[in-house]
């Protein structure tokens, strides 16, 4: 019978060597909900286009792509592409207003040890670069890969792996959303959810990862070969 992720937080033993560990940025590395809700309420308030950003829209998205965004927002027609340059605008303003999550630069600096670490993210490049730059992060990062780059996440996925050597089994794609675990999926990679993103433990369980876990310590602990405390709730069946 197939074992719940639950059970492979207790029991796997991972070997640290070639492995590649692939991270989304808006909610798994940077706290980015809050600043881009702001700004799209900001943004569709000065237009007459409602509200912006409900939760309950957030919490169907299928991924915190652009494109995403805009669905959820409600934002159509001519709006479009102003609002893709405006965020990236108020993005780029100021990057350290975005926070990281705690324990984040941590894990980052010392998986970076042990492991070869990629962004592959639906934000731009320039936009990540620029808040690890001001974290003094960037240099932990062999790659990052944006949504200016041509194909999705599961081809930048690929691109990864064929560029360091990975094997689908050493490569872990660590995500917040319901999309990140199908591009995991459909890239042939091990899935790995995280619950203090974008959405809900609830809704990435439907995805059937291979993992979850619900604190940065978790996930440190994990990879670094200590695995930690189970999550509370239920397992995937």
């Amino acid at each position: 019978a197939s074992r719940s992720w639950r059970e492979l937080l207790t029991t796997a033993q991972i070997s640290k060597k070639h492995n590649l560990l692939l991270l989304d940025y808006d909610g798994v590395v940077a706290d980015s909900l809050t600043a881009i809700t702001e700004h799209t309420a900001a943004f569709c308030r000065d237009r007459g286009l409602g509200q912006g950003l409900a939760s309950a829209a957030i919490a169907c998205m299928r991924s915190a792509t652009l494109s995403g965004l805009i669905q959820a927002a409600g934002i159509t027609g001519e709006h479009v592409r102003d609002y893709g340059r405006f965020l990236f605008r108020e993005l780029n303003k100021n990057p350290s207003r975005v926070p990281l999550f705690d324990g984040i630069p941590e894990l980052l600096r010392d998986l970076a040890k042990t492991y070869t670490l990629c962004i592959v993210s639906a934000n731009h490049s320039a936009v990540v670069r620029q808040r690890l730059e001001s974290a003094g992060l960037v240099d932990v990062m062999t790659h990052l890969y944006g949504n200016e780059q041509p194909g999705g996440k599961a081809e930048h996925i690929r691109q990864a792996m064929f560029s360091h050597g990975a094997s689908a089994e050493s490569t872990w794609m660590i995500g917040d959303t319901v999309g990140d675990i199908r591009a995991a999926k459909q890239a042939g990679v091990n899935a790995v959810a995280v619950t203090w993103g974008w959405q809900s433990l609830e809704t990435l369980e439907s995805a059937r990862p291979n993992l979850i876990f619900e604190q940065p310590e978790a996930l440190h602990r994990y990879f670094s070969g200590q695995p930690g405390t189970l999550p509370q709730s239920g397992p995937v069946p």
